[in-house]
C-alpha cells in the first residue's frame, strides 16, 4: 500500500493509476490526514430476479379455490 499527498497525486496521477491498475492501493493524505484511497475497480455483481414460478402457480391455485389471493400474499410476505 502506497501513501502520497494531494499535491503529489495531482502531479503523478497517471503513474498512480497504473499502480492501482496492477492491484496496488494508494492512500492520499492532506496534511498528514488520510482523505481518500485509490483502489482497483471491481465490476459490480449483478443480482438477477428470483424465480417466481412456484409463487405464481401457488397464486393461480389459490385464486381458483377462493377467488382472492390477499391472504396468501400476506402469508408469503410475513414468512420473509
Amino acid at each position: 500500500m502506497l501513501t502520497t499527498t494531494v499535491r503529489n497525486t495531482r502531479i503523478n496521477l497517471t503513474k498512480l493509476l497504473k499502480l492501482v491498475g496492477q492491484g496496488d492501493h494508494v492512500i492520499i493524505k492532506s496534511r498528514s490526514t488520510p482523505v481518500a484511497m485509490l483502489v482497483p475497480y471491481e465490476k459490480p455483481v449483478r443480482r438477477g430476479f428470483p424465480d417466481l414460478t412456484e409463487f405464481r402457480n401457488l397464486m393461480k391455485a389459490h385464486i381458483r379455490k377462493t377467488g382472492d389471493a390477499t391472504a396468501e400474499i400476506r402469508a408469503e410476505r410475513d414468512s420473509r
